[in-house]
C-alpha cells in the first residue's frame, strides 16, 4: 500500500491535495521507525497506545485497517475504501472540482459567466491570465479575449484576483 500512496503523493505534489495517515500501532518509537523505513513522508497522526481503539478510529467510526477515506475540498466524505486505481480516480475527480485545480497541470479554471461592471454584458468563459492590466478569457469555442479589468464586475475582479493569489501561494 505504501508505494500507491508514496506515487500518488508524487504526483498531486502541486495539486489542491493533502494525504493523511492515522497509525494505530502501540509503540510510538517503533512507529517513528517503521515510518522512516517505509519513507513516509505525509503527515500521519498516532492513533495513540490504546491502538485501533485510539480517539481517532473511535471518532471517525473505523473498524477494519487498514480504511480509506477520500474526502472533498470541504471535508466531506465522497468516497471510503477506496484502494489503487480507484483511489486514483476518487481524487483526481474531486481535484477537478476544485477550482483552480486540474490534475498533473497547471491550474485551470472551469468556465463561469463574467459580467461587466454595468451588469449588461454577459460571457460564458474562463480565466486564462493577467496581463497589462487585462484579463485574458477564454470562451466555450477557444476563443480568447482580453478585457480590462476595471470594465469587469466587482465579484469578477475579486475572483480574479484571489485566483492569482492561489496560483502565487501554491509551491
Amino acid at each position: 500500500m505504501y508505494p500507491h500512496e508514496r506515487s500518488l503523493v508524487e504526483k498531486m505534489k502541486n495539486e489542491p491535495f493533502a494525504l493523511i495517515g492515522v497509525n494505530s500501532d502501540r509503540d510510538k518509537a517503533k512507529l517513528k521507525q517503521r515510518m522512516k523505513a517505509e519513507n513516509i513522508t505525509w503527515r500521519s497522526f498516532w492513533n495513540g497506545p490504546q491502538g485501533t481503539s485510539g480517539p481517532i478510529s473511535k471518532a471517525w467510526g473505523v473498524r477494519g485497517w487498514p480504511t480509506i477515506y477520500v474526502l472533498d475540498d470541504k471535508g466531506i466524505i465522497r468516497y471510503k475504501n477506496v484502494r489503487g486505481s480507484a483511489m486514483d480516480k476518487a481524487v483526481e475527480a474531486l481535484v477537478a472540482k476544485v477550482e483552480g485545480g486540474s490534475p498533473g497541470s497547471t491550474p485551470s479554471v472551469k468556465l463561469r459567466e463574467f459580467t461587466d461592471s454595468t451588469g449588461q454584458f454577459k460571457i460564458m468563459a474562463r480565466f486564462v491570465e493577467f496581463k497589462a492590466g487585462k484579463a485574458v478569457l477564454e470562451k466555450e469555442n477557444g476563443d480568447s479575449l482580453e478585457i480590462v479589468m476595471t470594465k469587469l464586475s466587482k465579484e469578477d475582479q475579486k475572483f480574479i484576483r484571489d485566483l492569482l493569489r492561489s496560483r502565487l501561494l501554491r509551491p
